[in-house]
């Protein structure tokens, strides 16, 4: 029975099925395929997390305790220097740098002070960061090692502490005074060099001041500034300040003579 329809227009008709399925597939291919292409195109850089940077963490164990006595030389300040380098060696400090801004004070507490920073178990050093006077010349010169940066300087002056005496206690004031000078000229002798002139440290006729220059010329001064960039740093530093600040407390130059 003939249907009316030529045999190409029904293989025709059979094939459209397959070849919209073909099609559809093949542009649902190329959909998938632009999408992570379009994706990776929109997409914005994300910068990688820095961490901030740590600082170094403060050594307790081992390294030069730093102590910054800028003050008068009094029972409190030198009570206080004592106990701060002896904190800081029971702590982990295995050696002690005292940098100084004085102008004298109390002979008797300098000789306290310099006898607990000599029975400290680690060396001690001492830096004159200013111009020292009197019994800080005695503090300064405590230190194993000793530096001057320039226009530092040393004032040595006469010692006095027994005039305007009674008759009864004149022989007390004048054996202390006679011991506290002893004391104070064996600290000088110490701080400097044997081959050195040392008549530039007679001071008991006239006063003396000595620049950094002379200081190294004496042996007061065992090396360069530069040797305090090196080794290691314990804890943090610790400032010892006047607690007094009444004009002139121990703090002014004796006259010239």
């Amino acid at each position: 029975m003939k249907t009316g329809f030529p045999c190409a227009i029904l293989f025709a008709l059979a094939l459209a099925p397959l070849i919209a399925t073909s099609t559809v597939a093949e542009e649902a291919k190329s959909l998938l395929s632009a999408v992570p292409a379009k994706t990776a195109a929109a997409a914005v850089p994300v910068p990688m997390r820095v961490p901030p940077p740590t600082k170094s963490p403060i050594s307790y164990v081992g390294g030069t305790a730093i102590i910054n006595f800028v003050a008068g030389i009094t029972d409190k300040t030198v009570a206080e220097l004592a106990q701060t380098a002896q904190n800081a060696v029971i702590s982990g400090a295995d050696a002690v740098r005292i940098n100084i801004s004085s102008r004298g004070g109390s002979v008797h507490a300098m000789h306290f002070a310099v006898n607990v920073l000599r029975n400290l178990p680690v060396p001690v050093e001492t830096v004159a960061m200013s111009q020292l006077a009197s019994a800080a010349v005695g503090l300064y010169c405590v230190g194993k090692k000793r530096y001057m940066p320039d226009g530092s300087g040393l004032y040595l002056h006469q010692q006095s502490g027994y005039y305007q005496i009674e008759d009864k206690n004149a022989a007390a004031v004048a054996r202390e005074n006679e011991m506290s000078n002893r004391f104070y000229d064996d600290l000088l002798r110490d701080c400097t060099s044997g081959e050195a002139d040392l008549s530039a440290l007679d001071y008991s006729a006239r006063d003396v001041v000595i620049d950094a220059e002379q200081a190294v010329a004496l042996g007061m001064v065992t090396g360069p500034m530069s040797e305090l960039n090196a080794g290691k740093i314990w804890g943090v530093a610790i400032n010892v300040l006047n607690p007094d600040k009444s004009p002139g407390m121990g703090m002014g130059f004796p006259s010239y003579r």
